[in-house]
């Protein structure tokens, strides 16, 4: 196993104080989950495979005996079900059509939850969860701590972009969430750092005199918030925030912000991870770029058929089955991105690895003025102002934001001002908004049909 749970502080009185007890059971059930895990994604590959394909097929199972619509898409014949490849590739178009249809598989076993993207790309997409879901992906987050080597009395705090239209209107940094711990029951073990949860789009002053009130620690957040802490006060602002380790997640990051911070002696980790899915990879501590595959989670393939290019390497689709998809089953999912799914890691983990991922957007606005600011809009703002099947936001010119609307062939004056004034209070007033509804959009020039582009250099 490659963690341990000991050489990191501990509370003096964290183990259990009752016959037979060693921890705190809910302490006691994380730290074997974790263990759990571990064995799995890291030990040997033909126990994690048969492991897999035990998952694979319960997942399919159940599929068939509670969903029509997967009654038709699952293949027959004898061992086709075992074989992924057997199987359709899953669209955004599927999974809404099911969901729709039919609802959560699991029915009203537990306190099913439902989880709308944010629409990256463009189509936002809804689906069913189940508690389980959502403890997994806390134990698999807390996981990773072990793996590697990061202790857990350090702060944390995640920033992330506003979501719902009344708070982006607004225009102020939202705190959402402030606790004294965040790594949940393990805080009963080992000393933990403060949690802090922030919502956030322009407001840079709001941001930093929330951020500056304590040492940092973890920061978890998309590229484009530490490049705009950089561009607000440079790299001294940002290296006396007390930033131990900067999580990266969502967003394009680029090598030249990662060397830029590792010169100030921040170091940065990646997560690839969806919506829908949970987390789909995590990046090798040994090799920047490279993204170990969470085993426990996903099957990730590479299709072959589908191509483009990205920073100078062919790159193929890749499709996600998330093995624990049982509220909405995902099998074979055309998760949008691209990238190179190899065998083993560089760094010797024996197990799937994907690089040169591409689809992250860049999500940055060229300003009249020749700065650069960031976008941060999600389609669920939008759908405030109208209802639409998806839509994309272009910057063809530098003082233009061009806003397709698809699936409506016309929108109505207070549309039009709704959507308006959403753009202007995630960008500046200053950009010239023009909106065309469309029957369909038109990806063809965009094969990860990204949410928002810039042709503006």
């Amino acid at each position: 196993m490659q963690s341990s749970f000991k050489g990191r502080p501990q509370n003096v009185n964290g183990y259990g104080d009752q016959p037979f007890n060693f921890l705190d059971p809910d302490a006691h059930a994380a730290i074997g989950h974790i263990a759990s895990i571990d064995l799995i994604e890291n030990g040997e590959k033909r126990a994690r495979q048969y492991w897999q394909k035990k998952q694979l097929s319960n997942l399919v199972n159940h599929a068939f005996l509670k969903s029509d619509v997967w009654r038709k898409r699952i293949p027959g014949g004898p061992g086709r079900q075992e074989v992924l490849q057997n199987f359709p590739i899953l669209t955004r178009k599927d999974i809404t059509a099911q969901a729709q249809a039919e609802g959560s598989l699991l029915g009203d076993k537990g306190a099913i939850e439902t989880y709308e993207t944010t629409g990256s790309t463009g189509t936002p997409l809804k689906v069913f969860v189940a508690p389980q879901n959502g403890y997994y992906n806390t134990i698999r987050s807390l996981a990773q701590f072990f793996f590697d080597d990061l202790p857990l009395n350090e702060n944390r705090v995640q920033i992330m972009p506003l979501v719902h239209a009344d708070d982006l209107l607004k225009q102020k940094t939202i705190v959402k969430q402030s606790t004294p711990g965040w790594a949940g029951s393990l805080s009963r073990i080992y000393e933990n750092g403060s949690n802090k949860v922030l919502r956030f789009s322009q407001d840079i002053d709001g941001l930093l005199t929330e951020i500056s009130k304590d040492r940092v620690g973890y920061l978890v957040s998309p590229s484009r918030v530490l490049e705009q802490l950089l561009a607000y006060g440079g790299p001294d602002l940002v290296k006396g925030l007390g930033i131990r380790v900067w999580i990266h997640l969502s967003d394009y990051r680029s090598p030249e912000l990662v060397a830029q911070l590792n010169a100030i002696g921040i170091p940065s980790l990646s997560n690839y991870s969806s919506g829908e899915t949970g987390p789909i990879a995590f990046e090798c501590r040994h090799n920047q770029g490279f993204y170990h595959v969470a085993h426990t989670n996903v099957v990730v393939e590479s299709d072959q058929k589908l191509t483009t290019t990205f920073d100078g390497e062919t790159v193929s689709r890749l499709l996600v089955t998330h093995l624990h998809s049982y509220a909405t089953p995902i099998i074979r999912y055309d998760i949008g991105d691209f990238g190179k799914l190899h065998g083993q890691c560089p760094c010797g983990h024996d197990g799937p690895t994907i690089s040169h991922i591409y689809g992250r957007g860049k999500h940055f606005l060229r300003h009249p003025d020749g700065k650069y600011m960031a976008f941060h809009l999600s389609t669920r703002a939008v759908r405030a102002a109208v209802e639409f099947d998806e839509c994309r936001f272009r910057q063809d010119a530098i003082d233009t934001i061009t806003v397709e609307i698809g699936g409506r062939e016309t929108l109505s004056p207070k549309e039009e001002e709704g959507i308006k004034a959403i753009v202007a209070a995630a960008t500046d007033p200053v950009f010239k908004v023009v909106i065309r509804p469309v029957g369909k959009i038109d990806w063809s020039d965009n094969p990860k049909r990204l949410f928002f582009s810039s042709s503006v250099n």
